[in-house]
């Protein structure tokens, strides 16, 4: 387990559950994936944020879960974290997790608010929170990210996969628990990328 002064590097985005990797197809031809990757992302961006229609908003904050990760992975998932579909593909992938697995996220990130306060308030979380709140904040983030303020958005989801990270950590060390190590390790990795994507929205410089 790294220190806590040390941050972790990987060689590439890691998935914060097993069942994504395994329902993420070949990948898309590399001359015109990240023209594909950006348009995508773009077009999905643009058309709900000009949209005046409630049930335009409400399926893409469901897309996810109507049509699974492995479509948006398809396109998204080999895209770097600086860029749009980077972000939207992580923000996708952390919003799903938290929407499947609410009742272990709220363990995870109710230790982690006692190692790392500061980021309770960014996160937007009750404290304590329960899973309902956990997974209505997320949404609103999710919707946010379309409807709002981009930038804002995916630091705040940057703080929330900060928080858990820690929290996983915590209970790795209390329970020993390699697995958890690992996944404290990803979601540290996921926490920081949400954060630097955040960082270049805010300064228009998301590729």
């Amino acid at each position: 387990m790294p220190s806590s002064g040390s941050s972790p590097r990987f060689r590439r985005p890691a998935p914060l559950f097993p069942a994504t990797a395994e329902a993420i197809p070949g990948e898309p031809d590399p001359s015109t994936s990240t023209d594909l990757a950006h348009d995508s992302a773009q077009a999905l961006l643009d058309g709900v944020f000009h949209s005046s229609d409630p049930e335009v908003v409400d399926r893409v904050l469901h897309l996810a879960a109507a049509d699974g990760l492995s479509d948006l992975a398809a396109l998204w998932s080999g895209s770097p974290a600086t860029t749009l579909p980077g972000a939207l593909w992580r923000l996708y992938v952390l919003h799903t997790w938290v929407q499947r697995h609410g009742e272990d996220v709220v363990h995870r990130y109710r230790a982690g608010s006692r190692t790392i306060p500061g980021l309770r308030y960014l996160s937007g979380f009750a404290e304590p929170p329960d899973v309902r709140q956990v997974q209505r904040t997320m949404d609103d983030i999710l919707r946010g990210a379309f409807t709002g303020n981009l930038g804002l958005a995916l630091t705040r989801a940057g703080a929330v996969a900060t928080i858990v990270a820690h929290g996983t950590a915590q209970l790795a060390d209390e329970d020993r628990e390699d697995d958890r190590t690992r996944q404290a390790e990803r979601l540290l990795s996921t926490g920081e990328e949400l954060a630097a994507a955040g960082r270049h929205a805010e300064a228009g410089t998301l590729g």
